[in-house]
């Protein structure tokens, strides 16, 4: 019944069109648990995916999740299971084209990364297309934010954007708009490496919440990539912004500097290790670097990339076939001064998880993270944090 329905469906929309489909659920059985709380939520992902002749194609896919809280961080009366919580949501939800090996357009709910993954990362409502140059490729996107769940998006650019996502009947994110251009370049026969991919990208945001305060920004970005040795690779990257605000004019500055290499153990083994910067505010009236998108840097250290220098080192090794084990060690330092607080050493997070694949259909994972702001200077006289997930995924 459910695959006629299905067909019955598709028949209406595309007659007479040569196409094959596929279709299923994911379920996703998630707990948490930290000094303060423990949450479970149970998530359903159905989704749907559509090939057709002449380089068309369909993918659809919803959240529906139903978070259960309990509190037992001394809060009082807050303390114990709160009112379970259902939400729905569109996840990547897209139509995509590819007429020839040389141009490729997706419209919809889409996946977009800028060059150094710092400015803006995940699914945004838009349009992008992609075409190659006999030398590289270029790439061009429209996104909208304004329609997309807030705890997703993670976009608090503003102190108004901060406050509309602890508001807790509001469901959507900031109304924000951004255009990108990005030109991706090999070179070769260069020192140090036969071949290097060079990265070049502006991007244009726009403030549409008609609030009092208005915050538009302007990025550009370079990256480069080169292997040194064929199972090593070196990148680095720079980015500039400008932003306009009620205040005037800021600027601030961000870079980015990546070593991954394999390991030469008996099984499949990594190590990489991470360099991220970005400026913070000059003065009261002037804003740090400001990216689309802020999601915090740790598991459990909350703070986002902005005014943030943070250095990481990841252990990741394929044990089994089925096995992967990963351990990470980060340290965050601020990057400005503040005078709420001395000191500019936030502290470490050590970071685990094991996640185990027996079988195609079924996925079992386990993460912890531990901040310990006892090794920096700013939250000296604050405990450890610590944070417990686990998840059992199966599709159907």
């Amino acid at each position: 019944m459910k695959r006629l329905l299905l067909l019955l469906i598709l028949t209406v929309f595309i007659t007479g069109i040569t196409f094959s489909y596929d279709f299923g659920l994911l379920m996703d059985q998630r707990f948490e648990a930290d000094n303060e709380s423990f949450v479970y939520y149970p998530i359903f992902v159905p989704w749907f995916s559509w090939n057709g002749d002449n380089g068309m194609s369909i993918y659809l896919s919803g959240i529906l999740s139903l978070k259960h809280k309990s509190s037992y961080g001394g809060a009082g009366e807050n303390d114990g299971w709160g009112y379970p919580v259902l939400l729905p949501e569109i996840s990547r939800f897209c139509f995509m084209y590819r007429p020839n090996q040389n141009l490729f357009v997706e419209a919809g709910r889409i996946i977009y990364s800028d060059c150094m993954g710092m400015t803006a990362y995940g699914l945004f409502d838009g349009v992008r297309a992609e075409t190659g140059l006999p030398v590289g490729s270029l790439s061009a996107g429209l996104f909208f934010t304004g329609l997309l769940y807030k705890e997703t998006a993670q976009i608090m650019m503003t102190e108004a954007d901060a406050a509309n996502f602890v508001e807790r009947d509001n469901y959507f994110a900031s109304n924000r708009f951004f255009a990108n251009v990005r030109y991706d370049m090999p070179l070769y026969n260069m020192p140090l490496s036969e071949y290097y991919m060079l990265s070049l990208e502006a991007l244009f945001q726009f403030d549409l919440n008609g609030e009092k305060e208005v915050l538009h920004s302007q990025y550009g970005k370079a990256m480069i990539e080169f292997y040194p040795q064929d199972k090593a690779s070196v990148a680095v990257g720079a980015l500039f912004e400008v932003m306009e605000s009620n205040d005037g004019v800021s600027a601030a500055f961000g870079a980015l500097a990546r070593f991954r290499m394999a390991l030469p153990t008996s099984f499949d083994s990594g190590l990489r290790v991470t360099g991220k910067f970005s400026s913070g505010p000059s003065s009261d009236s002037s804003y740090g670097f400001t990216p689309v998108s802020s999601p915090a840097q740790g598991i459990v250290f909350p703070e986002t990339i902005s005014g943030l220098a943070m250095i990481s080192a990841d252990y990741t090794a394929r044990i089994t076939q089925t096995l992967l084990a990963d351990a990470a060690l980060l340290y965050f330092i601020r990057t400005y001064n503040d005078s709420l607080t001395e000191g500019n050493i936030y502290g470490c997070e050590i970071q685990a998880s094991l996640a185990w694949q027996p079988l195609d259909d079924l996925r079992m994972t386990l993460g912890s993270g531990a901040f310990l702001p006892a090794m920096g200077n700013v939250y000296t006289n604050t405990q450890a944090l610590w944070k417990i997930k686990a998840s059992l995924i199966l599709s159907f």
